[in-house]
């Protein structure tokens, strides 16, 4: 069984009221114990360690009190319902990755795709702190192939946006937003892949004053997602 750790406890609450199954949280003595009440009304399993006891546990020194193991799964086919979609691509940083997640659910995304074994981990701790716990409100599907889910998403009548900076891009003011739509972030360094790119029905661009040619990905999903979900 594959797991991961979630630490501090406004985490470790959102995972419980998450689908995801815990293996087994950890608690610092004398810190958080409002929490018991929770473990043991829904039966989950727990320890309650000394402080240097808690760190020895895992390795490297936890400072927010308690921690949680929890079993690595995913989720069922996004909802026949389902008319937003955000796809990051190949983002090396697990903040970037965690911080679109969180603009992504607060504009009511369905459901955010990457492509297993292929940029950062969305379940990396760092990815967790910057999705604010929206990891855990929203499902994350991770498929073997996004040409084919983006494939998959137009015959299902979704318009695929694709955020990049060439010259074909327009501006994200020209773009009449899409009743079901899908909306591709590249990294910084190199955007989208040409195989990506390929599959949109729209480049798009954030306007901008001349001398600046790239925003922060993070920065770019929430004004992408704004204009087209807001």
């Amino acid at each position: 069984m594959e797991t991961f750790v979630v630490e501090g406890r406004l985490a470790v609450e959102a995972l419980l009221d998450s689908p995801f199954e815990i293996v087994e949280v950890c608690l610092e003595q004398g810190r958080h114990s409002e929490l018991l009440a929770r473990f043991d009304q829904d039966q989950v399993p727990y320890r309650v360690l000394k402080k240097d006891e808690l760190s020895q546990d895992r390795g490297y020194q936890f400072r927010r009190g308690v921690f949680a193991i929890a079993a690595r799964s995913q989720p069922e086919l996004l909802h026949p319902d389902a008319s937003r979609v955000a796809i990051p691509v190949d983002l090396a940083d697990p903040g970037n990755l965690g911080t679109i997640i969180r603009s992504a659910a607060a504009f009511g995304a369905d459901g955010v795709v990457v492509e297993q074994g292929k940029g950062a981990d969305p379940f990396n701790a760092k990815c967790i702190r910057a999705s604010a716990t929206a990891v855990f409100r929203m499902p994350v599907y991770e498929v073997d192939s996004l040409v084919t889910e983006i494939e998959s998403l137009k015959e299902r009548g979704f318009v695929v946006f694709g955020t990049s900076l060439s010259d074909s891009a327009v501006s994200i003011r020209e773009v009449e937003p899409a009743k079901r739509s899908v909306v591709l972030l590249g990294s910084e360094e190199s955007g989208l892949p040409p195989e990506i790119e390929a599959c949109c029905d729209e480049l798009v661009r954030v306007p901008m004053i001349d001398g600046m040619d790239s925003l922060n990905v993070g920065a770019s999903a929430a004004i992408a997602f704004w204009e087209l979900w807001g």
